[in-house]
């Protein structure tokens, strides 16, 4: 996961917390007001329309007449403010006095024990809040009942039944407004995070490609310090770690070139004397050429040794190379040496598989590792160079068909100066090739290995990079 979609995933997290942490109360607060709002107007207009009717209520607990009766129906039926909405009227009893649902329940008792609202309103004469869900509506009904009281007394009771889908819709409308606010509140601060987070993400990915750079061998990538203080220091420090390992991979570069000159020049004039005291023969000259013997050992070694510290030092710039077109190459220097030796030599190539790498340094790994294969195996023993592509790499191979590598060297092979029981009985070297081959391997990203089965097989695997159209 990238470290700007982590900065991203911290700033969701963090605005989401803080707008349930605001809204959710908030929502519970309208919820809460609307309710009581809603409790508050039916409560105002039951109590309104029980001053109205306490009069015609009195006349009718004490005489019932039919101006009465009407006057009252009259009142009830035009006081619903809602649709659905219904209001009762009870004398003292509990008895309808007027319904504005049901003209024909006059005179029916409806203070039963089903509507505890009524005994509440008139037995105690305190006004009654509840709800209560109708089976026959289908939703929930917000009731509030009133005492009717006359001189002091009370003679009746006005109910009004409302229904509570009208506020419990607004409650859902603020609840979605609130959530359309908190999405557009999340939604912006994402956006502006992700930029935030883009200031802070691109000088790093910067960096990182310049440092691949540098890794690849270009001594000359340097990073524009940008972005924040911090990753402007970084920057800096990281140019000035590759201004002072430019200086160090400079100074191996003329302490290798120098040591080969000095040393190649004091060798030279040794093997010269050494070859006159050879010409004149006697007891001397076989000193001389033992002598002679151990001074082409001597400058193997420093060959090897100066060819084992270039191949430690990144120093070279990479490019694409084709690895078949290598093993093609190396084919072709080594038939004839391989001929001369008494063994074959053969090539095994696919199609273009190429790699991120030097053809110098390429080059040199094959011929190591042709040389090591015509060094020790024995005459007659076949010799193939390899070039194939497999899982996403470039795979380069020499493999014989002599007796392979004993198990108990296979582990060690690639050690500095370790030559094994095979590299010893075969004579004069140095132990330092396939070493140089592991450097070389290893500053292109590859991997160096032995393969199994039958003889000795030496694979490198290099990632392939994107054809070239």
């Amino acid at each position: 996961m990238s470290l700007r979609t982590r900065l991203v995933l911290a700033a969701a997290y963090l605005l989401t917390a803080v707008v349930l942490a605001l809204e959710i109360p908030l929502g519970l607060n309208v919820q809460r007001r609307a309710e009581s709002e809603f409790r508050s107007d039916v409560l105002g207009r039951t109590a309104l329309l029980a001053a109205q009717v306490s009069d015609l209520v009195a006349v009718e607990n004490a005489r019932s007449t039919a101006p009465t009766r009407r006057r009252l129906a009259e009142i009830v039926g035009a006081s619903p403010r809602f649709s659905g909405e219904r209001v009762v009227v009870t004398d003292a009893a509990g008895a309808v006095l007027a319904d504005s649902a049901d003209d024909g329940g006059r005179g029916e008792l409806y203070a039963t024990a089903d509507r505890p609202e009524f005994a509440v309103a008139l037995a105690a004469g305190r006004v009654d809040f509840r709800r209560r869900f109708s089976d026959t509506l289908g939703h929930e009904l917000q009731l509030v009942t009133v005492p009717v009281v006359h001189e002091e007394n009370v003679v009746g009771a006005v109910r009004v039944s409302a229904s509570t889908a009208s506020v419990q819709s607004r409650v859902r409308s603020s609840w979605l407004r609130l959530a359309l606010i908190g999405a557009g509140v999340v939604a912006g601060g994402l956006v502006l995070a992700w930029l935030l987070a883009g200031t802070l993400a691109r000088p790093l990915a910067h960096l990182a490609v310049t440092a691949r750079r540098l890794g690849r061998g270009d001594l000359g990538a340097r990073v524009e310090p940008e972005g924040a203080a911090e990753v402007r220091d970084v920057g800096r420090s990281f140019n000035a770690m590759a201004d002072a390992l430019a200086a160090n991979l400079a100074a191996q570069r003329d302490f290798v070139a120098n040591a080969s000159h000095q040393l190649r020049t004091p060798l030279t004039g040794i093997k010269l004397r050494l070859e006159n005291i050879r010409a004149e023969g006697g007891t001397a000259a076989r000193q001389a050429a033992g002598a002679e013997a151990e001074l082409d050992r001597l400058s193997e070694l420093v060959d090897d040794l100066l060819e084992l510290t270039r191949a430690s030092t990144s120093s070279q710039t990479g490019h694409t190379v084709d690895a078949a077109e290598a093993a093609r190459a190396a084919h072709e220097r080594w038939r004839a040496p391989a001929a001369e030796a008494g063994k074959e030599l053969e090539l095994r190539s696919a199609s273009r598989a190429l790699v991120w790498a030097d053809s110098g340094d390429l080059a040199h790994v094959l011929d190591n590792l042709v040389e090591n294969a015509l060094r020790y195996a024995p005459e007659g023993t076949r010799v193939t160079i390899e070039a194939d592509r497999r899982d996403g790499h470039a795979v380069l191979a020499v493999a014989d068909d002599g007796p392979g590598i004993p198990p108990e060297d296979r582990a060690r092979i690639f050690e500095r100066f370790y030559r094994g029981s095979t590299g010893r009985r075969a004579g004069a070297g140095t132990g330092l090739g396939l070493a140089i081959v592991a450097e070389l391997v290893e500053r292109w990203g590859g991997d160096v290995r032995l393969g199994d089965g039958e003889g000795t097989r030496v694979e490198v695997a290099f990632p392939e990079v994107r054809r070239e159209s």
